[in-house]
């Protein structure tokens, strides 16, 4: 596996782990599950013999942010 893959993947998982325990602790912190919504709405495109629809959502909480910078720290620290 090339080394962006690798990088990108710990990406994905920090992020995912830091969201995950950002929904845990908001009971306790709930500045950790303050989040920024960014992307656009799924759109149509009906073309008559093909129906297309495009739309991407992503939802980054601080948590989740925290996650993301810390995996990417320890994986380019370790590489």
């Amino acid at each position: 596996m090339n080394r962006g893959w690798l990088i990108f993947m710990w990406a994905v998982i920090g992020a995912v782990v830091g969201q995950l325990l950002g929904a845990a602790l908001a009971p306790q912190l709930p500045l950790l599950d303050k989040f920024i919504g960014l992307g656009f709405d799924p759109t149509r495109v009906d073309l008559n013999f093909v129906v297309i629809t495009l739309g991407i959502q992503l939802k980054l909480s601080v948590a989740g942010a925290i996650g993301l910078v810390l995996s990417l720290w320890l994986a380019l620290r370790s590489s």
